[in-house]
Order: C-alpha cells, then sequence, then structure tokens
C-alpha cells in the first residue's frame, strides 16, 4: 500500500492495540502512535477513542478504516495487473503455518519458491492450528498449513502431505539401552 501510515492503521484497528500493531509491523510502539496523530491531524479527526489501556475506533476511524481496506485492494490488484503485463508473478502472499510445518517442511520449500517468483513477498504467521484457523478467516493471512482441522463451514482443507506416525522401541525388549 502506497502510504504506510495506513497499514499501521489498519494493524491498530485490526488489534484494538498500539503495541500488538506494533510487533506485527516490527516497528516501535511510538512509531505507531506517531503515524496515527499524522493520520489524525491530516483528516482532522480522532480516529480512536482511548481511555487508559482501552482502544475502540470512532466513527471517523469505522469509515477510514472500510476505505483504507478498499485501497489495499486496490492497489494489490493494481499491482498484480502491472505485474501480469510482463507474465511476471508479483504482490503479497501471507502464509500461516502450525509451529511444526512451519519449521520443518516449509523451510525447505519457501527458498525455491522465492526464486521463482522473486517479487512475491511472502509473510509467514507460526501459530497452532486453531490460531491459523482464526487468522484465515479474519483475513490476517491467505493461505493456511495445518496439521489438524478446525471444525468450521467457512474453511475448506486439502491434503497436502500423509504423516507417518510410528513408535520406537529397543529391539530386545529385555535389554536396556546404553548409556551415553
Amino acid at each position: 500500500m502506497p502510504d504506510f501510515r495506513l497499514r499501521v492503521f489498519q494493524a491498530v484497528a485490526r488489534h484494538l492495540s498500539f503495541t500488538k500493531a506494533a510487533q506485527e509491523l516490527f516497528i516501535t510502539q511510538p512509531a505507531v502512535t506517531k503515524h496515527i496523530r499524522e493520520l489524525e491531524t491530516s483528516y482532522g479527526q480522532r480516529l480512536f477513542e482511548r481511555r487508559g489501556n482501552r482502544v475502540s475506533l470512532t466513527i471517523a476511524g469505522t469509515l477510514l478504516l472500510t476505505h483504507a481496506d478498499e485501497v489495499e485492494l486496490l492497489h494489490e490488484r493494481l499491482q498484480n495487473q502491472l505485474h501480469a503485463l510482463h507474465d511476471e508473478a508479483a504482490g503479497r502472499l501471507r502464509l500461516g503455518a502450525s509451529t511444526t510445518l512451519a519449521q520443518y517442511v516449509l523451510p525447505p520449500i519457501l527458498p525455491g519458491f522465492q526464486a521463482q517468483y522473486p517479487r512475491v513477498e511472502l509473510t509467514l504467521l507460526n501459530g497452532n492450528s486453531e490460531q491459523i484457523a482464526e487468522a484465515l478467516l479474519r483475513g490476517q493471512i491467505d493461505l493456511g498449513f495445518v496439521e489438524g482441522q478446525v471444525k468450521n463451514r467457512d474453511l475448506h482443507y486439502e491434503l497436502l502431505l500423509d504423516d507417518e506416525l510410528v513408535a520406537v522401541r529397543c529391539a530386545d525388549p529385555g535389554k536396556k539401552p546404553p548409556r551415553t
């Protein structure tokens, strides 16, 4: 999105927290506050109601969020169309994966994807299966990889890999293994 301040605003609106928005965007909390103040000054409106540690959107904030989401979608569509003119995939792909998959399955795959599609910005959210499903439903990620299914009619699951789980024991049950 052309205006980073709008991305900051969307993150604060999504989390209703300046701190969580800062963590998501990998910037400091004072930087988040600065960007929000700049937007509020620019529009001459308070975008958030602040009461102690609680944050909520004002009417102006709700209106801006609707339009910021539309601007983001339009910007992504424009980028994709411009890159398609050169037969080049580009844009943003937000992935989510349960911990084991994020640590062991995806790392060997993602570098090859990035080499083939260098103009695609990849992000990876790591969490348990329920957190990944919830992030997908909230629109925070585009695609999730999980080990277990969460019961929800709004999600569609496709089997990607068969996982083999085996038990292992000593070949001779009466013999104790050597200690190392």
